[in-house]
């Protein structure tokens, strides 16, 4: 079960190819997770901010398909069903949960990015300084 401001659960998503990847191994790094196609071709266009932001983003999907994004493949739906329509989730570098809706675009995914960079153990900005 997916929960905002916990880690996200060590689920294994599997990659087009045949491969596997464990959640967990992706720390380190900001991620985003969508199932939208539309979304992932407006944040595939933002690749350089992405790049800057130190982010990996992924389509999530059921079964293999052309990608904007580097695609997961999540045939049970674990995750899938996480997500809404048109929603995104958004995890710092330690995989916990910032974000878990709908958005209207790529800027605000990006904003939440910026938002979750901002954050840090040792001084976390309150989310009311950030609005």
């Amino acid at each position: 079960m997916l929960r905002l401001r916990k880690p996200l659960p060590p689920y294994t998503l599997k990659t087009p190819e045949g491969g596997k990847v464990y959640l967990p191994d992706l720390k380190g790094r900001a991620l985003v997770l969508l199932k939208d196609e539309a979304l992932a071709r407006a944040l595939s266009a933002r690749a350089a901010e992405l790049k800057a932001l130190g982010v990996q983003a992924y389509l999530l999907a059921p079964a293999p398909r052309l990608s904007p994004l580097p695609l997961l493949l999540d045939p049970e739906g674990a995750l899938l069903s996480a997500i809404p329509e048109d929603g995104v989730l958004v995890a710092d570098v330690f995989l916990e949960v910032y974000h878990l809706g709908a958005v209207r675009d790529a800027e605000e995914i990006l904003d939440w990015l910026r938002f979750v960079e901002a954050q840090c153990p040792e001084c976390v900005l309150p989310e009311a300084d950030w609005f």
